[in-house]
C-alpha cells in the first residue's frame, strides 16, 4: 500500500505530497524536502519485497551506483536511507514530461530535436560505460526532461554494476531477460547484461522511434509469456526498413547500431556518438564539438499570453535598436526647441 499524503519520513525531514507512480518494485513520491524547502523524488521499495533479498539488493544497488554519478543527463541521487523497516532513494525532481510522452503512436520529433536528445544520451552512456555501468533498460519512459527542457536518464533498477565500480561482488544471472521488449538487444533474451552494446542498441532503437513515430520492429502481443518471448525472437530476426525522410548517412548509423550481433554494431557508444554526430552535423569541423542547447522549453516557466523573445531573429533585434534610437534624437529635438 502507498504511503498516505503528509507522511513524515526521516524524523520529519521528509514530507510525502501525492504519489506520481508505482512501478514493478517501487513506489515513487513527489516530497518535500523540509531541510532545503524544495521538492524531490521519494523512490520507496514496496514493503511486501523488503524481505526478498535479491529484490532488495537490487534496489540498493540502484541508488549506491546512482550516487557515485555525477552528469548533466543522469538524474542526480541526493541520499539514501531506512525508515521504519524500509528503503528509499531520494531522487531530483525534474518537473518535465517524459520522453514516452512526446514520441511513438505516430507522435515523433523532427531531427534537430532528436539529434540533440541522442547526444545527450550518448554523453550519458559513455559516462555510466567508462565507471562499470551498464543501464540495460534504457527506453522512452527512463527518460525525463528538467525544467530547462535537457533530457536526463532515470532508473537503474537492473543495470549490471561491474564489481570494480561498487567495491563488492554483485552476481550476475546470465539466463535472466530483463528489459523493455521494443528496446532490448537480441543477446538480451540469452540474459546478457554485462555487455554496454546492448545500450547502443536500445538507445538506437529509442532514436528510430523518435524520427519515425514507431518502433523500429513490429513486435506485436501474446498471450503468454512463452508466446511473447517466442514471438519476440522471431521478429528480432527482421531488418528494420530505413526511416523515411531522413537523411541517408543518418540512417546508416542508426541502422548499424540495431544490428543483430553485437560485433556488427559499433565497438562502443563512444565511437556511436562520433558516427551519429559526423551524420547529423555534416558541416561541422571533427575536431570541433557541438552546444547542447535544451531541445525544448519548459512548460512549467512560461506564463499565458507572454512573448517568449529567445527565438526572435537578430533583424528584429536591430530594428528595435533603431527604432528607440530615433525616438530619443527626436525627443531631443523637441526638447532643445522648446528651449
Amino acid at each position: 500500500m502507498a504511503l498516505p499524503n503528509g507522511t513524515l519520513l526521516r524524523e520529519g525531514r521528509y514530507q510525502v505530497q501525492r504519489l506520481l507512480a508505482r512501478g514493478g518494485f517501487g513506489f515513487v513520491y513527489l516530497t518535500r524536502d523540509t531541510v532545503t524547502d524544495r521538492q524531490v523524488v521519494l523512490k520507496e521499495l514496496i514493503p511486501v519485497l523488503v524481505n526478498d533479498t535479491e529484490v532488495l539488493r537490487r534496489f540498493v544497488r540502484e541508488g549506491r551506483a546512482m550516487q557515485r554519478l555525477s552528469h548533466p543527463h543522469i538524474a542526480r541521487v541526493d541520499a539514501m536511507f531506512k525508515d521504519s523497516g524500509n528503503h528509499y532513494i531520494v531522487i531530483e525532481y525534474l518537473p518535465g514530461d517524459a520522453l514516452s510522452e512526446r514520441v511513438g503512436r505516430g507522435r515523433k520529433l523532427d531531427l534537430s530535436q532528436a539529434a540533440l536528445i541522442g547526444v545527450a544520451l550518448c554523453d550519458a552512456l559513455v559516462y555510466m560505460h567508462q565507471r562499470g555501468i551498464t543501464h540495460c533498460d534504457l527506453n522512452p519512459s527512463n527518460v525525463l526532461f528538467d525544467s530547462q527542457g535537457r533530457p536526463k536518464m532515470v532508473d537503474l533498477g537492473i543495470a549490471h554494476v561491474s564489481d570494480s565500480f561498487v567495491h563488492r561482488s554483485w552476481y550476475t544471472q546470465r539466463n535472466i531477460t530483463m528489459g523493455t521488449v521494443f528496446y532490448m538487444a537480441p543477446e538480451q533474451l540469452d540474459g546478457v547484461r554485462d555487455d554496454p552494446r546492448v545500450d547502443m542498441y536500445a538507445l538506437a532503437a529509442m532514436l528510430y522511434e523518435m524520427l519515425s513515430g514507431r518502433p523500429y520492429l513490429d513486435f506485436g502481443l501474446a498471450s503468454t509469456p512463452s508466446a511473447q518471448a517466442e514471438n519476440i525472437r522471431r521478429v528480432h530476426q527482421e531488418a528494420p526498413a530505413p526511416i523515411p525522410e531522413v537523411p541517408p548517412q543518418v540512417n546508416e548509423v542508426i541502422l548499424r547500431a540495431l544490428a543483430k550481433h553485437p560485433d556488427d554494431r559499433y565497438p562502443d557508444v563512444a565511437h556511436f556518438r562520433q558516427q551519429l554526430i559526423r551524420a547529423l552535423f555534416p558541416h561541422l569541423p571533427p575536431d570541433k564539438g557541438i552546444s547542447l542547447v535544451a531541445p525544448f522549453r519548459s512548460v512549467t516557466e512560461s506564463r499565458p499570453g507572454a512573448l517568449d523573445t529567445a527565438d526572435w531573429p537578430r533583424w528584429i533585434w536591430v530594428a528595435l535598436v533603431v527604432m528607440n534610437l530615433i525616438v530619443m534624437i527626436a525627443f531631443a529635438v523637441l526638447l532643445l526647441g522648446s528651449l
